[in-house]
């Protein structure tokens, strides 16, 4: 589960949106350790391919983290050309997550199964973004696809498929009232379960 007062909607994300130069923009968030199963380079890969789309959008990915797929990251970032539209804050401390959360428009988790097509997290990250009032796009993956709602609480894409991703990015980049809606759903499911 998730303290829902220490990740919450009143949490000011601005200070963070100053630090990166993120005014104006419409902000894609994701934050873990970048490991395999997190999906960290599919969601960049998507993400280029939605700016090589429509590079006239004010949107930016916040990746908020470390670890081992991290040089892949920036490789797709290379590819993509997206130094302009991607920042990788590095690890941040556990305390402050909350505020880089609240910078973010929208929440990403974009996890993918293992190798062998297993599947094994703690959702963590995922109450946190629930209690952050924010919209989510996540996998349909095992624990995950079991505690959100597709179109209630998030928007639920199957795990791996880049054009799902995008298709779900663009739909919360341009729909600012769908963000709140499932936001405010997903903050009321984890209060009341999670």
């Amino acid at each position: 589960g998730v303290d829902h007062k220490q990740y919450s909607p009143n949490i000011e994300g601005l200070l963070i949106r100053q630090k990166y130069n993120l005014e104006n923009k419409t902000v894609v968030g994701f934050i873990g350790t970048f490991v395999k199963w997190h999906g960290a380079e599919v969601l960049v890969e998507s993400f280029g391919k939605l700016i090589q789309k429509n590079s006239s959008k004010k949107t930016h990915l916040l990746m908020i983290g470390d670890g081992a797929t991290i040089p892949l990251v920036k490789q797709l970032i290379e590819k993509y050309k997206l130094n302009d539209h991607v920042t990788l804050t590095g690890l941040v401390p556990q305390e402050k997550g909350p505020s880089y959360l609240a910078a973010c428009d929208i929440l990403v988790s974009p996890y993918v199964p293992n190798v062998d097509g297993s599947f094994f997290g703690s959702p963590t990250k995922l109450f946190e973004y629930m209690a952050m009032g924010k919209g989510i796009i996540a996998s349909d993956l095992e624990q995950i696809g079991e505690i959100l709602d597709h179109e209630k609480t998030a928007l639920v894409v199957t795990p791996g498929d880049q054009d799902e991703l995008i298709q779900g990015m663009e739909r919360l980049i341009d729909n600012p009232k769908l963000r709140d809606w499932l936001g405010t759903n997903a903050r009321q499911e984890v209060i009341k379960n999670y």
